[in-house]
C-alpha cells in the first residue's frame, strides 16, 4: 500500500518531463512511477522498517480509498515521522539531513557488496538534500486541511526519499537493478529518457 501510495506523489515531483522521440512518455509514466520503489534493490520500502510503523501511528480509516491530497498527506507524515524517528532529521524545522546517522543506517539495511551499496545511497542522499535546497519551493503544494490527519507535516523527508528514487532509477548499481524484469527496463528507460538527470540539474 505504501509503495502504491508513493506513485501519486512521485509523480508530482517530475517536473522535467520532455518530448523524447523513441518513448511516448506519458503513456509509460505512471506505470513507471509505481516502479521506483522496487527496481533497484537499494530503495525497496522492505529494507526501511520504520515506514510500517510510522502508517500505523496515523490511524488512517479502513477500506476506504484516498483522492489526490489525502495520499500525498499520507506520505509526507509516514516520511516525516521515518526520518524524526531514525533520527536523520529534528523534530522541529528547518529541516537538515544528519547524514553521519544516515550512514549508519546504511551500514544497518544495504545489502552486500556494501562497498558500493552503501556509498552509492550516501552519496545520492546527499546530492537529493542539495536538490531539494534548490528546487524545493518549486514543489510546494497548497493542501486542505485532511480531518483524518491531526498534525500538520513537511514536505522535506518526502521529497528527499523521492529524488532518492528517481536517481536510483537513473544511476542504481548494476548488480542491484532488476535486469530480468522487462518492466524494470522500461521504466528505466522513462527516467532516463523521458526526466532529466537529477545530477545535471543539481550541477546547474
Amino acid at each position: 500500500m505504501q509503495q502504491t501510495l508513493f506513485v501519486t506523489s512521485l509523480t508530482l515531483l517530475l517536473p522535467f518531463v520532455f518530448v523524447n522521440g523513441e518513448l511516448n512518455c506519458k503513456q509509460i509514466r505512471a506505470k513507471a512511477t509505481s516502479l521506483a520503489a522496487s527496481c533497484c534493490r537499494l530503495t525497496r520500502p522492505s529494507l526501511d522498517k520504520g515506514n510500517s510503523e510510522c502508517r500505523e501511528q496515523l490511524h488512517l480509516p479502513k477500506n476506504r480509498s484516498f483522492n489526490f491530497a489525502e495520499q500525498y498527506t499520507i506520505n509526507m507524515c509516514i516520511e516525516e515521522c521515518n526520518y524524526i524517528s531514525s533520527g536523520y532529521i529534528d523534530i522541529d524545522p528547518p529541516f537538515r539531513l544528519d547524514m553521519a546517522i544516515v550512514k549508519r543506517n546504511l551500514d544497518n539495511t544495504m545489502p552486500q557488496p556494501q562497498t558500493i551499496s552503501v556509498p552509492f545511497m550516501l552519496d545520492a542522499f546527499a546530492k537529493c538534500r542539495a536538490f531539494r535546497a534548490k528546487y524545493g519551493k518549486q514543489f510546494a503544494v497548497h493542501l486542505p486541511d485532511i480531518e483524518f490527519i491531526a498534525d500538520d507535516c513537511n514536505s522535506f523527508a518526502l521529497h528527499v526519499t523521492i529524488c532518492v528514487r528517481i536517481l536510483a532509477m537513473q544511476k542504481c548499481p548494476e548488480q542491484f537493478f532488476e535486469h530480468g524484469n522487462g518492466e524494470c527496463q522500461t521504466a528505466k528507460k522513462y527516467f532516463t529518457h523521458c526526466v532529466e538527470d537529477i545530477d545535471s540539474n543539481i550541477a546547474h
